[in-house]
């Protein structure tokens, strides 16, 4: 009944994830030759500040709410509406915060005020977003096909009408839009399936969750200062042409990460069902997310690297010359990033909240200083590194606080894996010195090459294997 429920859901997220990859291949590339680099910066700088403000609005909200759905003994609608309320009244503080930063320290052209304004509106419409709800259940359908339609509305809206650099507040309108579809969405099924009612203002029950919440919130700040800071100070420290390189760069990059997410919501909900209750369960989910994490790691990021040029040149155009160099080492993101996430992954659902925002905070605090002291020198270079050098701390600080655990064998999908992206590999470089042919066509040929290659090796490694008799003698 679990594998068929983490199939189940998995395929949920899976075509959910397909039409999120598959939608920015067609309006990503439109956005950044429309609006050009110094624009294009402007809306990656707006981003990555409000980011910082909507998790004031909501801190650890989602994470909290989806653990409790998939543990707790109270009604979904009871959890709901409790949260519904406390998260409203931090939303208003938040946005009325927004604003007075956007009027003050932020850069004082028009559009990037607009932007900031704009973008904001979003974290107020997640007030009512009930994403959570679904995942704690464990009914990825929900969340998907809801997801599914916002992200056709804001394809609509963006190559309907953006066409210029000025163009630029229309992207965060189009996210507006999308917001608003998916939130009525899920709420409508919310009323009908857990008869989720008008959110509770009830301050004397917030302090009961608030603490774990505003701890998990802490956890999501120092997480971005590794992922969104670099973008800020960018913007701050050099020019507005190189932060629309490094944004749009990492953005190819996040797109190709986009799995991690789907991973993880596939399995976070069912290790916080089995943390502490039945080992053997929380030991087998623990595996398979391992398996998978490695099996998707490993060649995209030596994928990405090797098709680095030709997949900038296909998405960003003669525009964003220079991105190539910058998405070549990014992509190895992909490897400390899933690090991170795999082994952060268990800190949460063990109730060990403070040691899960020790590891963010040291990957936090790490980028942060590394940008101080090498950002004015090398720009967006140094950004990439130190991205990647914060999550491979991340991912030592979580290995460090999970000691105590059962840990996931990670040799065989490792070996299996780097034995599949060698071939891979291989036959990408000797096809590109031979052959000119369309970046697309060497993606698809990479992962049939990869499929092949993994499946062999995963036989042969079974073979490899003492047979059970052998063993017990």
């Amino acid at each position: 009944m679990d594998s068929k429920r983490i199939i189940n859901n998995s395929v949920a997220l899976l075509v959910m994830d397909l039409v999120s990859k598959l939608l920015p291949l067609v309006t990503f590339p439109w956005v950044v030759r429309a609006l050009g680099p110094e624009s294009y910066g402007k809306v990656g700088f707006a981003l990555a500040v409000t980011g910082f403000f909507g998790l004031l609005a909501a801190p650890g909200f989602n994470a909290f709410g989806q653990r409790e759905i998939a543990r707790s003994e109270d009604p979904a609608r009871a959890v709901a509406q409790k949260l519904m309320g406390a998260r409203m009244m931090l939303t208003c503080c938040s946005y009325l915060l927004l604003v007075v930063f956007t009027f003050t320290l932020a850069p004082p052209d028009r559009l990037t005020r607009t932007l900031l304004l704009l973008t904001g509106v979003n974290f107020l419409i997640a007030t009512v977003d009930l994403q959570w709800l679904f995942l704690g259940n464990s009914r990825m359908w929900r969340t998907s096909v809801a997801g599914i339609t916002g992200q056709c509305l804001y394809t609509a809206v963006v190559l309907g009408f953006v066409r210029k650099p000025s163009d630029a507040w229309l992207l965060p309108l189009g996210s507006i839009s999308s917001g608003i579809v998916v939130a009525l969405l899920l709420l409508q099924r919310a009323r009908r399936e857990f008869h989720v009612g008008l959110p509770r203002f009830v301050p004397e029950l917030w302090g009961r969750f608030l603490p774990v919440c505003f701890t998990l919130g802490l956890a999501s700040m120092m997480s971005m200062l590794y992922d969104q800071i670099d973008t800020v100070m960018l913007r701050y420290m050099r020019t507005e042409a190189e932060v629309g390189l490094y944004a749009a760069s990492y953005r190819v990059m996040s797109i190709s990460m986009s799995f991690l997410p789907v991973v993880a919501q596939v399995f976070y909900p069912l290790l916080s069902g089995a943390a502490g209750r039945d080992a053997e369960r929380e030991r087998r989910y623990v595996q398979w997310m391992a398996n998978a994490t490695v099996s998707l790691a490993i060649p995209m990021a030596i994928g990405g690297c090797l098709l680095a040029e030709p997949i900038a040149a296909f998405i960003l155009g003669a525009k964003f010359a220079g991105s190539e160099r910058l998405l070549r080492w990014l992509m190895l993101n992909l490897i400390s990033a899933s690090l991170a996430v795999l082994f952060g992954s268990r800190l949460v659902p063990h109730n060990r909240e403070r040691k899960y925002l020790a590891a963010v905070a040291a990957g936090g605090v790490t980028n942060v200083l590394l940008n101080l002291i090498l950002l004015p020198r090398f720009g967006a270079l140094a950004a990439v590194w130190t991205t990647i050098v914060s999550q491979f701390a991340v991912a030592a600080m979580a290995f460090y606080f999970t000691r105590d655990l059962e840990r996931p064998r990670l040799l065989q999908p490792i070996c299996i894996s780097l034995a599949a992206a060698t071939a891979m590999g291989f036959t990408i470089q000797l096809i590109r010195h031979n052959v000119q042919l369309n970046v697309l066509f060497l993606v698809a040929l990479g992962g049939l090459v990869y499929g092949g290659g993994f499946a062999a090796a995963r036989s042969l490694w079974k073979k490899l294997q003492p047979a059970p008799a052998a063993e017990a003698a």
